[in-house]
């Protein structure tokens, strides 16, 4: 998904890839970023302005595929976390591409995008479920194996609370994720609205459990053979990726 440019992020309208009608083509010019799986995807769904003066109005959607003349990736940013997910930028420069490859009509495509985004928001949901039930286990694990003042350290109450902490996260963050599935599953129309709570629920909520579960564990918590470190920075992309915390307050107030 093509979406994101250096300079428009959350404020989509102010892109500045462009889309040029010319015969029975267009001619893409411009740049995106953080794209996931830019470097390694077969196809691009990019959106780009074939009305600049109408804003969101002025926003089309396009297929670009990978081979095309002046379309190419960047290499794979290093990020943070979440290292398993590829993500570059993607470069047009006088990219050609047949008229056919517009994705519905001329203007639709930033609607386009807030059902893709939205989906988006909701399958962030299913990592950081699944990260907490993991972390939940290996700090449970360690807490009735690790040893300090002659006693299991499960058996202080600051760690018990540290894993309380833990579960009860991953289990709203799970019923979360339950509620916007069943809601795709019933063929519901999408609902911003609930997709933004529960992405800026988990976003936000993320990061205690991860920062307990690395304090619990102590210095190895902070050395990057444990699991733990990795888990931390990966939840760092939670209030980030989707759109950020901040952009979800804004929806929601707005929706409400």
């Amino acid at each position: 998904m093509g979406l994101t440019e250096p300079n428009a992020g959350s404020d989509v309208a102010s892109m500045t890839t462009t889309a040029d009608k010319k015969g029975d083509t267009y001619v893409l010019n411009g740049s995106k970023i953080f794209i996931t799986n830019g470097p390694i995807a077969d196809v691009a769904v990019v959106y780009a302005k074939t009305a600049p003066e109408k804003k969101h109005a002025g926003i089309s959607a396009f297929i670009v595929e990978k081979g095309t003349p002046g379309f190419a990736s960047g290499p794979n940013l290093i990020k943070m976390g979440v290292s398993t997910s590829q993500t570059s930028e993607l470069f047009f420069n006088n990219c050609a591409i047949p008229a056919e490859n517009l994705l519905g009509i001329e203007g639709e495509g930033f609607n386009m995008s807030l059902q893709t985004v939205e989906w988006d928001r909701s399958a962030l949901l299913a990592p950081f479920v699944g990260a907490s039930t993991y972390m939940m286990n290996r700090c449970v694990e360690y807490a009735r194996s690790r040893e300090q003042f002659g006693r299991k350290i499960g058996q202080f109450q600051a760690i018990k609370q540290k894993i309380a902490n833990i579960r009860i996260f991953g289990e709203a963050a799970r019923n979360l994720a339950y509620r916007i599935a069943w809601c795709k599953n019933q063929g519901r129309p999408m609902n911003h609205l609930e997709a933004a709570v529960a992405k800026l629920f988990v976003g936000d909520w993320s990061l205690a459990p991860a920062n307990d579960a690395v304090v619990l564990f102590g210095g190895y918590g902070y050395c990057h053979e444990y699991d733990m470190e990795r888990i931390f920075r990966d939840s760092r992309l939670a209030p980030i990726g989707g759109g950020t915390s901040d952009i979800q307050k804004m929806i929601i107030s707005k929706l409400i």
